[in-house]
């Protein structure tokens, strides 16, 4: 890599002119070059900097994030942050369709056909980079600066969530699994700890200031109040606030002990009591979960 004269040396084909982002550090090791169907092509160069990845490391009093991650706002944190959803496909969708219609009135192999063809991979293209850079950026907000300890999100059943039909499309333009997977290696690299609760935790449905569990609550149920504590709950927020307290319970629990992020799944429901409508009736006393509004 030449990085004063912005060229890349490809094995075969000699050197080539390219953009260099930024300046790399460290030892070169190799350099996947990939060409996109709109024709642009990448060269992501793996450099070796020398320096080992952090240990993860909880304080005694540590600060917990907690992510709730949905359809409405991309994210929701436990601190009152929310991340926009781009909704990509919402903004594009249209223009992408009337590219596809123009498309199958063209002869197939012509010139006109193969010119829409690179056009609708390069509309492709843009709304994949405009969901990347959202998430990309969201992530490393999340990580860094949110100065987090310990992060928490759910355990979703992604492919579950994409069998009702109305919501697939908006489920597949959010990738929640693309987010997981950042906060992955993104707490490796800066030596946090990324936690999951398990996906039958009742975050949405339970009230984080008393714990009463609410059964009748529904997807269109933005907002919900509380009747054995009166408190006027934001969907999202209040299961930001639920998974939080869930980290909070769990590195307790757990003494300290730093789990990995490839096996972070604590299954909290033995240690959690979520109290039925009866048992509010009988005693109105407040649940072991506890938040701050």
């Amino acid at each position: 890599m030449d990085v004063d004269n912005n060229r890349i040396y490809v094995q075969g084909v000699g050197w080539v002119d390219a953009v260099i982002h930024r300046k790399p550090v460290g030892k070169l090791k190799n350099i996947t070059v990939t060409v996109t169907s709109s024709g642009a092509g990448y060269a992501s160069c793996l450099f070796d900097d020398g320096a080992e990845l952090p240990a993860p490391f909880v304080p005694d009093k540590p600060k917990v994030l907690g992510i709730d991650l949905n359809l409405e706002c991309l994210a929701v944190c436990s601190d009152g942050t929310e991340y926009e959803n781009p909704r990509t496909l919402r903004h594009y969708g249209k223009r992408l369709k009337c590219k596809q219609k123009l498309l199958a009135k063209k002869s197939k192999g012509s010139e006109n056909w193969k010119k829409l063809k690179i056009e609708i991979a390069a509309l492709h293209e843009k709304i994949a980079n405009i969901r990347k850079d959202a998430i990309h950026k969201m992530t490393r907000s999340i990580v860094c600066d949110s100065q987090a300890d310990a992060i928490v999100i759910e355990d979703l059943s992604v492919s579950g969530m994409m069998r009702n039909h109305k919501l697939a499309k908006h489920i597949q333009d959010a990738s929640f699994s693309e987010i997981r997977r950042q906060l992955g290696y993104k707490c490796l690299w800066y030596g946090k700890t990324l936690m999951t609760a398990d996906r039958f935790f009742a975050s949405s449905r339970t009230c984080s200031i008393c714990g009463w569990h609410n059964e009748g609550l529904t997807l269109r149920d933005r907002e919900w109040e509380c009747p054995v504590c009166h408190t006027r709950h934001d969907r999202d927020w209040n299961a930001a606030l639920n998974l939080e307290s869930f980290g909070l319970k769990a590195l307790a629990r757990d003494a300290g002990e730093v789990k990995p992020p490839e096996m972070p799944n604590v299954d909290d429901r033995a240690a959690m009591h979520l109290r039925s409508k009866a048992s509010v009736n009988e005693e109105k006393c407040p649940g072991i979960l506890h938040g701050s509004l």
